[in-house]
């Protein structure tokens, strides 16, 4: 048996080691440039938008460890932050579905009073979350939004005079899966007003740092249609071939294995799509097939059948569920069968013998369920590429419309 060793993959979490965060030098300079905007009084509030599985947690982390003052990412890309070092008071939420404006500012208001007794507990600051809570859940006499930023930019403002007093930068909220929210949740409201009453009452060294999948801020605008002016959108792209490549001979190296894969990083690109999540869980599974620490085409193969029948067999299978019956699981079959991962609409057509016109409305219901996305008009690519590997294993499901 060859020795056990650190699996140095993380595909069921966010990458939190910033020597396994790969590249994306321009969204990480963006992100710093943030940073230093807000400590010098200049706010920059920032979302970061991408496909799902691209990677927006993991950018959102490393922001997060800088602003609190590692510098191992900003050092490895060779960035300048402008300073030695930031070192701003922080909190994180991740978003609920059930969340409205009044839940996210309670929450991130009981989440800095936890804070103050470790980072500046030598002040007396009262922030009264309390006293918010009861106004909140005043069902006599529900606050309306001015209420809301009015009392919520109060409280801001107060952990902002003690971040000052304990000598930090500032304060960053970070939010996370911002895609979760209804809209009319109101929350867009509230991001806009509160970063512009904070502004209008001299309150400048607090940001919002947030991410969501593409087109989150397009959901933020359907509510208000100026909330583009509130927030920079920072995109984050899929990896190319040999960016996708690199992630996993890293990896290798880092296990102590060595490989001899033709072609790697278009076979490796054309499975994963560029995608993160699918190139750690590509590269775990690989490291955990083999048995004698050379990584060969054989291993390669033998992970995606892992993948697709042990390891992520539930979740695909609940996708194709999801998906709906009937006509669903034949343009999904029909979208299996084609060479590539993208796939010309015309292809779907002929292989379900049908007018694109008659299953129009079926690619945008499996748009709608995140089964399939549009990466170009008129083709269409699956959302979590090992669907398609799992429907070339297993088939279809056998269900009606």
């Amino acid at each position: 048996m060859k020795p056990r060793f650190v699996d140095p993959f993380t595909p069921n979490r966010p990458i939190d080691d910033p020597g396994r965060f790969f590249g994306r030098l321009a969204p990480v300079n963006e992100m710093v440039d943030s940073l230093y905007q807000i400590k010098n009084g200049n706010p920059k509030h920032t979302i970061v938008t991408g496909d799902r599985g691209v990677g927006k947690s993991s950018l959102l982390t490393q922001t997060y460890l800088t602003a609190r003052g590692d510098n191992s990412l900003t050092d490895k890309l060779e960035i300048d932050r402008g300073v030695d070092k930031f070192c701003f008071v922080t909190v994180w939420h991740d978003v609920d579905t059930s969340q409205n404006a009044l839940d996210l500012a309670l929450a991130i208001l009981e989440t800095f009073e936890t804070k103050f007794q470790k980072f500046i507990a030598k002040y007396t600051i009262e922030v009264d979350v309390a006293g918010f809570g009861k106004l909140c859940r005043d069902k006599q006499n529900p606050m309306n939004m001015n209420q809301l930023i009015k009392e919520f930019v109060q409280r801001i403002s107060k952990v902002v005079e003690g971040a000052e007093k304990d000598h930090k930068d500032g304060v960053l909220i970070f939010i996370d899966e911002l895609d979760r929210i209804k809209t009319d949740s109101m929350i867009s409201s509230f991001f806009k007003l509160a970063s512009e009453r904070l502004s209008r009452d001299g309150v400048k060294t607090v940001g919002f740092v947030c991410a969501g999948i593409t087109g989150a801020v397009q959901k933020l605008e359907e509510e208000h249609a100026s909330i583009l002016r509130t927030f920079r959108d920072v995109p984050l792209p899929r990896f190319e071939k040999e960016e996708a490549a690199q992630i996993l001979i890293d990896g290798f190296l880092k296990a102590g294995h060595s490989w001899s894969i033709k072609n790697l990083p278009d076979r490796a690109h054309d499975v994963t799509m560029g995608l993160p999540e699918p190139i750690h869980l590509l590269g775990s599974e690989m490291l955990s097939v083999n048995t004698d620490g050379n990584l060969t085409e054989e291993d390669f193969e033998n992970a995606i059948k892992k993948i697709v029948t042990d390891v992520r067999k539930n979740k695909l299978e609940s996708l194709l569920n999801k998906a709906g019956g009937g006509k669903y699981q034949k343009i999904l079959e029909a979208m299996a069968d084609h060479q590539k991962k993208i796939v010309p609409l015309e292809f779907i057509a002929t292989a379900i013998g049908q007018k694109q016109s008659q299953f129009s409305t079926n690619m945008s219901t499996l748009v709608d369920r995140e089964i399939v996305f549009k990466p170009t008009t008129g083709c269409y690519s699956f959302t979590d590429p090992m669907l398609k590997e799992y429907i070339k294993v297993n088939g279809v499901l056998d269900i009606d419309d």
